[in-house]
């Protein structure tokens, strides 16, 4: 069955090391993202040119995945933007971290379901459990979208597993000093700067994994820890 990986967000930073990954290991990787490259960074990569916090932008990757496509593997919800605090970057961030997702999974469920197992991965962050007093609206986006994943478990199961990651700090923006690095590093028990490795691990332990569905993986290098010891 010709049934891909649909990873949002996947034309930079982990997304875009997530998605060759999973192209490397055989899987055929529909990415959909605002911008697009000259040339596919892999042959199994296919992208497609999407704004998901539109609305005729989203039907067109629903359309393009159903007609294309016998089914659908997973999806892994990547798209994310960091945006500060106010009343519009709210909006923008809603519509992406939240109206995206909950679109994408009810118009592509029949998709999804055509498999024996298939997974839906909601990326969230640390933040979207314990918030955020300098990025609100990140934050509670962020948790709309991890609460997500328990109706969506609840409503596809047995076929489709829905599980939700947990990152903290993986890549610094490249605008960021010295100063804030050191000082984003000693948040966690596990200091240094993990990459996309430890995503790229969790993606795959969950699309392997038969047992787990309205679940959360936490990859934070031990922060949630770290600020404990730092209040006793």
């Amino acid at each position: 069955m010709n049934s891909p990986i649909l990873v949002t967000g996947a034309s930079q930073r982990v997304g875009l090391a997530l998605a060759i990954k999973l192209a490397q290991a055989g899987h055929t990787v529909v990415s959909a993202s605002r911008s697009i490259s000259a040339q596919a960074p892999h042959p199994n990569i296919v992208q497609f040119q999407a704004d998901l916090c539109l609305e005729q932008d989203r039907l067109a990757l629903i359309d393009h995945l159903r007609s294309r496509y016998d089914g659908l593997r997973a999806i892994i919800h990547n798209a994310s933007l960091w945006l500060d605090d106010d009343l519009a970057n709210l909006n923008t961030m809603f519509k992406l971290h939240v109206e995206a997702p909950y679109h994408l999974n009810l118009a592509l469920g029949e998709q999804l379901l055509k498999l024996d197992k298939s997974d839906i991965i909601h990326i969230c962050d640390e933040t979207s459990s314990r918030g955020s007093k300098s990025h609100i609206g990140y934050a509670a986006t962020k948790a709309a979208l991890q609460n997500m994943v328990l109706s969506f478990a609840e409503k596809y199961a047995p076929s489709v597993r829905v599980n939700a990651i947990l990152p903290g700090l993986l890549i610094f923006k490249e605008d960021g000093d010295e100063q804030y690095r050191q000082q984003a590093l000693k948040k966690a028990l596990l200091e240094f700067e993990p990459g996309a490795q430890p995503l790229i691990e969790a993606v795959m332990f969950l699309l392997d994994s038969q047992y787990s569905t309205g679940s959360n993986v936490v990859i934070n290098g031990g922060r949630h820890l770290k600020n404990r010891i730092a209040a006793g």
